[in-house]
């Protein structure tokens, strides 16, 4: 079972196994400056979510933690496409598009070859056109 999916990438304890997952949350009220008195805002709806994860990868230590793992994730983020994100519980986080991997090599061997891999993945939230956005702005509904 996988802890949490990225399309069909999967983040499982044998494997890329996240560590923390942050999430960040927006409501858009910019403000217009008038001649006298205070400035007035407006609610424009929900801005850009944001996720974030840390994961560490042991691929010398551990069957399962190859780098490999970290080349499928940044292909699925080549993919230019947004994608859901879903927990293990079957929650739907919603449709996010891979923005960032940050990798940090540490602990390396004779041959250079890390023995562990910090990574932070970060994506932002698929907004549609419309009213409420959704999955029917995405598929043209």
């Amino acid at each position: 079972m996988s802890l949490m999916q990225f399309g069909g990438f999967k983040f499982e304890m044998r494997g890329v196994s996240p560590r923390r997952v942050t999430s960040l949350d927006e409501w858009r009220w910019p403000s217009t400056e008038r001649l006298s008195g205070e400035s007035a805002i407006q609610f424009l709806g929900r801005g850009p979510g944001e996720l974030s994860m840390e994961a560490v990868l042991f691929p010398l230590a551990r069957s399962g933690h190859s780098e490999s793992a970290i080349g499928r994730l940044q292909a699925v983020g080549d993919a230019g496409i947004p994608l859901p994100f879903i927990r293990g519980d079957w929650r739907m986080l919603g449709w996010y598009a891979l923005t960032s991997i940050e990798q940090d090599h540490s602990y390396l061997d004779q041959r250079g070859r890390p023995g562990m891999i910090g990574l932070l993945a970060s994506w932002s939230r698929f907004g549609a056109d419309g009213p409420g956005g959704g999955l029917t702005g995405f598929f043209g509904l």
